[in-house]
């Protein structure tokens, strides 16, 4: 190259070039694309010798760097494998592991193909297009490399991208068919469940793949025109080889854009435009056609673009790129507009109608909706003692203790050392003494951040687990406000017929940390009086650390060299890791959505952590999103035990076509509900986190009638309750109650939800989902009639409020500087009538225990406050007059009831009216002190007979 040719490159590079000691002499010319001549390429650092991809050091360098910077993804690959192996899921995991890796490649390798062919195809043509006095920067050595290592830098991310969907291409590959299509293009759901979503991201990818090939291109034929471009006299219309590759790249782009709006039709269906989610009148008559047109306008301006192959003419291609504007502007955008307006506002109800009712039939399929059963609740009564006494399994059942103020109790009472926490209280419920009883329980767990002494050892081998349970039943408190403990302190103190053998934590709700068991060292159990009690791991969890080779792995992802170092670790020690049991559980499963509470159940002796899990998606066709889902089953029940760390998969909703997918997936992983143990069954229960999104829809979507429905006419929305005197009203939360449903006999464990109408406030419907088998997921609906007035929560409360007695009660606990908290207010069905329950609890600001210090109930027209429910619910009784109702189908209650200590003779049937009336007293008597008792069933037992003896009076009397 000339001195002149050299002159004429900018003088920023030759500068650079004249910095780096780039010879420039002509006589060093290069070969083939390089330049003429057999020397070196132009511009080859002087004393350079062969090229450094030819010199063994140089790779065996960069094998070593590559090595380095992957052995932190070796290492975690392996040390995984080794943890899947421990639970038996490796299949599992190397499914999820292989999908991942093949579409990372695939991926890769396309990307890679389509950036580096594009662009060093253009280097090549651009070098030969450049014109004899313009610098050929192409030829520089230097640059070949810096388009390889761009294209592998972006084909990197692509193939990235592509891995992360490894969950949307293994559903399509394994997907079932739904068995419902939808109204407007007749496709079966799994297409916009497991298909669609994989096209999508397909069209997508490949579209940003051939703009940024595309970007490359222009910047690689510009490259050796700087100086014309600089100028302004570059014309890249008059290069051959530009406008053959470019039209070819940017002809593909368009392509790819129009396959986007094929795509754009069936997204229609979860268009926000019209009054409910879903196609609406106006899309399907006017966006509809504004797709198709641009679809076809598209796919002729990607023909009209590839035409520049063969010949240079871009006015077709600008007047297809017109046409394309012209129809999103004014078919896309203004259309729908005025036909929105002028067509469809005027009559929405009727252009709508349809549209409505694909919503409201989608929204309700969904979310499970379309089961639920109404039913009437029927005309409501006054509450009797009658019903309390007919309702005696209700009545022990009614949970006063209230979560949150409860886990303040647990801490203060029983974490019994500063290490020990508990997680949120949870509530189940267990036959204890032949019948039904509903509990509160929570887990010890061990908090290392509260250790006395904080060493290596202590955090990773000898304070390895929690202990023990705290239970207690939700009706029953102590003289000072306490509750009375089924299960309590170190070691367990159980006073019911339950056994824990295996009570240690070693897998747990707050426990995030790795430890090493079954080391040279003995393990902190649990602390009794002033010694502590220790142990050694017997269990199965844990990976064995039997090989060096292990623990220098494990030694490398934790970044601690102790375990090289300790010589507490041997051949017999494992490591425990993902001991948190949901992400423990995510490990495994990474497709499951968890419910967010975990609950730990008492089954066979041993501790076991129970979990809901949820198949979700975004893409149900017509269906209204809540909380960014619009479609959700309560799939999978998970139990993971407390000591092993075992995680069992069962199918709880077997016609849910995305976990049918996931079976297809992975055949071991899951069993059927039935092969659950029975003792765990006993405790599985609706999920609260399900029912509250299933609640919420059904607020509107319990309308089926198009008309009512967008009137919005019957609306209803979720109660509000005072939690706490000092805080705002809040909505009310499902809760769990022991009863019957109206009409039955049995009592069984249900989820409730009172309903209020929208922007009212009293009692419209209440729902209940039913948690027993074989009835569990069966919802039920009992509508209340609309012509009568039933107390809403918020309205109670109000009630409460206005009490003299309960208001004066309040204000002098307030004046003594005590904090009150109210609890809970339960809505409970008693036969034809509600009893409203709010605990009242009692804390000092100079104490963190809270006491429950008073129970109130209500009814429809009576309120009463006492410190026990007994008490209330009797001050409640005296509070007005007693109608009671005789059913003498009534069968008479067999179970045997303590004495009230009244006497109630016999009466013969001849008996004077003396005796009766001797006779009625004696039974009023007996009533009076059963109410005292809070034995309900024998005050109602008495109050009839007193009933019967008084119209046997009035007979004699002739009254």
């Amino acid at each position: 190259m000339s001195r002149d040719r050299f002159d004429d490159i900018p003088e920023a590079f030759r500068r650079a070039f004249e910095e780096a000691g780039w010879n420039r002499d002509e006589d060093r010319g290069g070969n083939g694309d390089d330049g003429p001549g057999n020397g070196r390429p132009p511009f080859q650092p002087r004393g350079a010798g062969r090229p450094f991809w030819q010199n063994r050091s140089f790779w065996i360098f960069a094998l070593i760097v590559l090595l380095f910077l992957s052995l932190s993804w070796i290492v975690t690959t392996y040390t995984e494998w080794l943890w899947f192996s421990e639970l038996t899921y490796q299949n599992v995991w190397f499914k999820q592991w292989a999908i991942q890796v093949v579409s990372f490649i695939v991926a890769f390798a396309l990307a890679t193909a389509v950036l580096l062919a594009n662009w060093h195809i253009a280097r090549r043509r651009a070098i030969q297009a450049t014109p004899p006095f313009n610098p050929n920067l192409l030829q520089f050595g230097g640059i070949k490399w810096l388009i390889s290592g761009a294209g592998l830098f972006l084909a990197f991310g692509f193939a990235s991208s592509g891995a992360a969907q490894w969950e949307a291409f293994l559903r399509y590959f394994y997907r079932v068919d739904f068995g419902a299509v939808d109204p407007i293009f007749a496709k079966d759901i799994s297409f916009y469940l497991f298909e669609l979503p994989v096209l999508n991201f397909l069209q997508g990818w490949l579209l940003s793949l051939m703009f940024m090939t595309i970007v490359g291109v222009l910047i690689i034929y510009a490259i050796n025109f700087l100086p014309d471009i600089q100028r302004g006299q570059w014309r890249p219309q008059t290069l051959p080889a530009l406008r053959q590759h470019a039209a070819l790249v940017i002809a593909v782009w368009l392509g790819l854009w129009a396959a986007g709006y094929a795509l754009d039709i069936y997204k229609l269906l979860y268009s926000p435009r019209g009054v409910v989610f879903g196609a609406s009148y106006t899309d399907m008559n006017a966006s509809i056609w504004a797709l198709r047109a641009q679809l076809i306008l598209m796919a002729l301006a990607a023909l009209a673009v590839a035409y520049n192959i063969f010949r240079a003419n871009l006015r077709l291609a600008a007047v297809m790129g017109g046409l394309w504007l012209a129809a999103s502007l004014l078919l896309g955008g203004l259309y729908p507009g005025l036909l929105q307006r002028y067509a469809v506002e005027p009559n929405e109800i009727e252009r709508e109608r349809p549209y409505i009712e694909y919503n409201i039939e989608f929204t309700r399929l969904a979310f499970g909706l379309d089961k639920v059963e109404t039913r009437p609740f029927g005309d409501i009564s006054d509450l009797t003692a009658q019903d309390l006494a007919e309702n005696e399994s209700v009545l022990n059942n009614v949970r006063l203790w209230d979560y949150r103020p409860l886990q303040d109790t647990y801490t203060q009472l029983q974490a019994l050392r500063t290490y020990y926490q508990f997680g949120e209280v949870d509530i189940d419920r267990y036959e204890i003494d032949g019948k039904q009883r509903q509990v509160m329980l929570a887990a010890r767990e061990l908090n290392k951040a509260d250790l006395p002494f904080s060493s290596w050892v202590n955090r990773n081998l000898e304070f390895t687990h929690g202990y023990g349970i705290v239970m207690n039943p939700v009706d029953q408190i102590t003289s000072d406000g306490q509750p009375e403990f089924f299960i309590k302190d170190l070691p367990p103190q159980i006073n019911i017929d339950l056994a824990i053998d295996r009570p240690e934590i070693y897998y747990g709700e707050m426990t995030d940390d790795h430890v090493f068991v079954s080391s040279g060292r003995e393990e902190f159990n649990y602390p009794s009086g002033n010694e502590n009690v220790y142990t050694s791991y017997d269990g199965d969890g844990g990976v064995p650390l039997d090989s060096f080779f292990k623990r220098l792995a494990f030694a490398i992802r934790l970044g601690d060299t102790n375990v090289l170092l300790s010589d507490e670790i041997d051949g017999g020690t494992k490591v425990q890791f993902h001991r948190q049991i949901v992400e423990r559980v995510k490990q495994v499963t990474p497709f499951l959505e968890l419910d967010d509470d975990p609950y730990i159940v008492v089954w066979n002796g041993r501790l076991v952590w129970m979990l809901d899990a949820y198949t979700v998606s975004d893409k149900f066709p017509y269906a209204t999103p809540s909380n960014g889902v619009n479609y959700i089953r309560n799939a999978v029940k998970i139990t993971v035990d407390a000591y092993d760390g075992n995680i069992t998969y069962y199918i709880a909703d077997a016609a849910d076509p995305i976990i049918q997918t996931y079976a297809n997936a992975f055949p071991n992983l899951f069993k059927t509900l039935d092969e659950m143990p029975e003792g765990l069954q006993s405790h599985i229960r609706y999920p609260e986190g399900m029912f509250i999104v299933q609640m919420r829809q059904y607020l509107k979507y319990h309308m089926e009638d198009v008309r009512v429905f967008y009137n919005q006419e019957d609306k209803w929305q979720i109660p509000n309750e005072i939690f706490d005197t000092e805080q705002q009203p809040q909505p009310i939360e499902p809760y769990y109650v022991t009863m019957p449903l109206p009409g039955d006999s049995e009592p069984e464990y249900l989820l409730i939800q009172p309903f209020n109408p929208a922007e009212k406030d009293n009692m419209i419907a209440w729902a209940a989902a039913r948690n027993d088998l074989p009835h569990y997921g069966e919802l039920v609906v009992y509508e209340l009639p609309k012509q009568e007035l039933i107390f809403g929560p918020i309205q109670v409360e109000g009630r409460i409020d206005q009490e003299p007695e309960i208001s004066q009660q309040f204000s002098l606990w307030d004046q003594r500087g005590s904090r009150i908290i109210r609890g809970n207010l339960l809505v409970i069905p008693i036969n034809e009538s509600f009893l409203y329950v709010e605990p009242i609890y009692l804390q000092s600001d100079t104490s963190a225990l809270p006491e429950l210090k008073r129970v109130i109930v209500a009814s429809d027209t009576r309120i009463a406050m006492d410190t026990t429910l007994d008490g209330a619910l009797a001050a409640l009784l005296d509070a007005a007059p007693i109608e009671i109702v005789v059913d003498e189908g009534i069968e008479p209650v067999s179970e045997e009831v303590p004495s009230t200590g009244v006497d109630t003779p016999a009466i013969e049937i001849d008996a004077t009216v003396e005796e009766l009336i001797q006779s009625a007293n004696a039974h009023y008597e007996a009533a009076e002190a059963a109410q005292r008792a809070g034995d309900w069933t024998t005050y109602g037992e008495e109050l009839e007979a007193l009933q019967q003896q008084l119209e046997q009076l009035m007979e004699l009397t002739g009254q």
